[in-house]
Parts: C-alpha cells; structure tokens; sequence
C-alpha cells in the first residue's frame, strides 16, 4: 500500500465517483435543487446574476448553471458538475491530509470522505457545498505545498482557489480565517521566504476585499429582499432560527455543545458514531498537542490549531448571531476539520499498523451505511427520494388533473413544479396584489403559489381557505388541487381530521410529495 499509495488512492476515488453518479440519476430534484436551477435559468447572464442575489449565497453555481445547462436539462446532467466537484475533494482530501497529519491520516481521511453517506449525498445534489469545499480544500492543501517548497506559484494558486470557494459559498469566509491563522504558525516556525510571505500577506488582503464587495453588493441587502428579514439582524429568525443563537432564549454554552455534537453528526450520518468521532477528534487534539507517545510520528504541534481554529471562530460568530452551528449543510466545511481530526487520532492510536487503522475506519463507515439516522432537513430519505416518485407525479397530474382546475402549492413545492411540469422551461410569475399570491401556467395548468414567507402548507391554513375563513378565497365553484412537496410530509392525513375532509383520497409518492383534490365548494354554501 505504501509503495502504490496514490494509484489504490485513484481506484477508491473511482469508486466514488461511480456511487456519486449513481445517486445523481436515481433521485429527483428537492426543493432547494430546483430553487437554484429556476435562478440559473435565465434569458441572459444579466438576468442570472439579479436572480442570484435574492438567494443568501454567492453566485458561482448560478453562472456555472447557466452555461451548463446548454449541455442539458435532465437530473444527472445538471447535477455532474457537483459530482465532478465532490469526487475530486477525495483526492484533493487524500493529499492534504498526507501531507499535514501523514500518509495514514490521508488514507482514513479518504476512505471516510469518498464512503460516508451525508458525503456522497452532498456530491449528488445541485448545490454550492462541493463546490466551495474543492475550492477551500485545494487553496489548504496548496498552501501546505508552497511552504514546503517555497513555491510563490503555488502560494497565489492558494488564494485564487480560495477566492472560488467564496465566490461559492459564504462559509469559505470562516474557512479563510480558521487557516489563515494556521498559516501564520506554521509561517512563524518555518520562517519560509520573504516573497513567499509577501505573496501569502497579499492574497489575504485581495480576499478581505472580495469579502467587502459581497457584503455591500450581496449580504448587507438581503433583508430587504426577504419579507421579515429586514434589518437584517433579523435574518436569523427568519432564515434557519434553529440553528442560530439567541442571548434571549439559548444557554450559550449548552448551544455550543449541542451544535458540536450535531455537527459529528451530520458528517459521519449516524448518531453513536458521530458522538464516538467527538471523543476521537478531542483525543487526537491532545495528543498532537502534547506530543505522545513521544516514540511515535506525530504531526507538529501547529496541526492542533489547523483543528481547533475552525470550531473557535465559528463559535465566535455563533455568539455575535452571524452564523449558524450544527447539524446543517452550512456547517459542512467543518465536517472536513472533523474528519481530519478522527483520522488523526486513529492514525496515532493505531501505531504503526495502517491495516488496523484502515479496518476501524471502515468499520465506521459500515455502521454509518447500514443504520445511518439521516433524514428530514439533513438529506431526503433515498426511498423517498427516488425519481420515479417524481415521474409518477407529473405523470398523474397529466392524466388525472383537468385543464383549468387550481393547482394550489407552496414557494418550496413550487420550484420543483416549475421545474418537472414545466419541463425545465423558464417559467414567468404573475403576482396577485394585494395579497401577495403568485401564478404561473405551464402545459396548460394553473399553478397557485402562496406568498414568499408563509411556509409549507399547513392542515389549519388550507382547512381555513377552504371553508373561506381565510382573506385569500378561492374562485366559488373552482376544482382545486393541493400538491405538497419540499421538506414537509403528512399534510393529507392531518387534513382528514378537519370537520368535512375525512374522505380526502391523498396519493402519495414518496415521503416527500403528495396530491390530493378539495372537495368542491359552492358560491352561498361553504363547507363547515
């Protein structure tokens, strides 16, 4: 293994490359998915670009979207350039963590990131993670590199690549940072050349400036993009409140805890050995911190801080209110530092024997696979995700949803509408003032959408339209539908409990989406 070390390396990313393509084609697009493929779908890049910015991330992926899409509209070829992305941060991976913890750190480091699932999932998404994580890992790993050899060509690699990851998703800013300080260490012990430093110094003033531009042209305005978002200290309450801290109703430190350990959860996908991966990552911490056993090869005593930074500035930016924390896809960057220090730690504790290293990593991987607890907000179920769910649906709505009937959804459910009833065309909104509705027609459909900020459709709000409780009323005598997809489930059956909705025939299709028709109300004569 050692003497072939990078070819087997090559086989195991291969490897995932081939599961990560699998997931590409055999699952729908959720929600989130078609979201960001509506920005991209534009009639210029112009456009694109004022699209992207009532999302709350950097518009790498929209433009990349843009052009890609030319190629092709179908799931797995729309989803290849997250693919591509996600298997090469294996490899990339694999390198970093040879050259920063050791070979055998860089093979653990490997096998986790190529065979756990929240990993492969990610890669078969359409979404900014891999992007941003090829990016922000490439810039480390360059980095590495270039003060190894003294390489100013590889120091300004490192931050272009480093500028591309937070030209893809805002994270990278605290990934910047968290190795930004590591670099200052390891420059300090190293002492490499002067220009190599001049360069380094240089880059970082460059990305300062690239944070600046976003804030002012991007993130200093999305509060007045989103309803309930404005000022924008208010953005936390109104974009993923859970996963925020608030002085007024969170115990910091109880927060922090419980995010950390969320955090190991999210990246290894299953509970007991995301809890086991916390007390590997902070037994590898102090061994490399103190330097034992003292018989063996351990990383420098810098390489702590390389693990440790991350977690502290995000813990700085969770009590200012800046920045989530926990098991959440915006915490993904520091799944990376977690698997680097797991993989640490085994490597260490496992002496000198890799295939007992190799083994214990598996062994998790294995676990993870087999009773892996993701699920909800993490990732959909892949049982529930499966494209023929969604080509059953469109195929029902054809066939048993007549011309001129409503279709009554939610903005979640709706991008997804947009994208697979309409046949990925570009589709054009008409708002309904003053109430805030929004209406498209496709394929000779009318599709009603609930106004931004309400949510997913709940049993109360639509039981309350239906009966003409609500401000918003439907046209008496309409045949209305409801199709409820996004994150939510279960809407059907809560409905069967409300007074007159017993008898409501819902047809499935998966967890995640559902059809089903209101009973018919008459002008004079609502339902009660």
């Amino acid at each position: 293994m050692e003497q072939h070390s990078d070819l087997i390396a090559g086989v195991v990313v291969a490897m995932g490359f081939v599961l990560r393509l699998w997931r590409a084609q055999a699952t729908f697009f959720n929600t989130d998915e078609a979201w960001h493929f509506s920005l991209a779908n534009q009639t210029s890049l112009a456009a694109a670009y004022q699209a992207s910015r009532t999302i709350v991330h950097p518009p790498l992926l929209i433009f990349v979207l843009y052009y890609w899409r030319h190629l092709g509209t179908s799931n797995l070829v729309l989803r290849l350039p997250s693919v591509i992305a996600g298997t090469l941060v294996c490899w990339v991976v694999y390198r970093w963590l040879s050259r920063v913890f050791g070979r055998r750190a860089g093979w653990l480091g490997l096998i986790f990131i190529t065979f756990l699932p929240p990993w492969i999932a990610l890669s078969a998404e359409l979404r900014q993670y891999t992007l941003m994580l090829l990016f922000a890992v490439s810039s480390a790993c360059l980095l590495e590199e270039a003060l190894a050899r003294n390489s100013i060509v590889r120091m300004v690699g490192s931050a272009l690549c480093l500028y591309l990851a937070m030209c893809s998703h805002y994270s990278a800013f605290l990934f910047a940072a968290a190795v930004g300080i590591y670099a200052i260490l390891k420059m300090i012990r190293e002492r490499p050349r002067r220009a190599v430093i001049a360069t380094w110094m240089a880059g970082q003033v460059a990305g300062v400036g690239l944070a600046a531009l976003f804030y002012f042209t991007h993130i200093s305005r999305l509060g007045g993009v989103h309803a309930g978002a404005e000022p924008l200290h208010n953005f936390a309450d109104w974009y993923l409140a859970d996963w925020y801290f608030h002085p007024g109703r969170d115990h910091l430190l109880r927060f922090l805890y419980r995010g950390t350990f969320g955090i190991f959860r999210f990246a290894f996908g299953q509970t007991a050995v995301g809890q086991l991966a916390v007390l590997l990552f902070i037994a590898g911490v102090i061994l490399i911190v103190l330097g034992r056993p003292a018989s063996r090869r351990l990383p420098p005593r810098s390489a702590s801080m390389l693990l440790l930074a991350p977690f502290a500035l995000n813990w700085v930016a969770v009590s200012a209110g800046l920045y989530p924390y926990g098991r959440t896809r915006q915490c993904v960057y520091l799944g990376v530092f977690a698997i680097a220090g797991v993989s640490a730690a085994l490597s260490i504790l496992s002496g000198e024997r890799t295939a007992v290293a190799a083994s214990l990593a598996l062994g998790m991987v294995i676990v993870c696979q087999a009773r892996g607890t993701l699920e909800g907000r993490d990732m959909l179920p892949l049982a529930d995700q499966r494209r023929q769910h969604m080509d059953e649906a469109v195929q029902f709505i054809d066939d048993r949803i007549a011309r001129g009937d409503i279709i009554f959804t939610d903005q979640a459910t709706s991008f997804q509408l947009r994208h697979y009833l309409c046949r990925q065309k570009p589709v054009t909104l008409l708002h309904m003032l003053p109430s805030g509705f929004e209406t498209f027609g496709c394929q000779g459909f009318e599709v009603m959408i609930t106004p931004v900020g309400d949510g997913a459709l709940t049993a109360d709000s639509v039981a309350a339209r239906w009966r003409g409780d609500s401000a918003f009323d439907w046209p008496a005598g309409a045949r209305v539908w409801i199709v409820q997809g996004g994150w939510a489930t279960g809407l059907g059956e809560t409905l069967r409990f409300m007074p007159g909705l017993a008898g409501l025939d819902v047809h499935s299709f998966g967890r995640y989406f559902e059809i089903f028709q209101l009973p018919q109300r008459f002008a004079g004569s609502p339902q009660r």
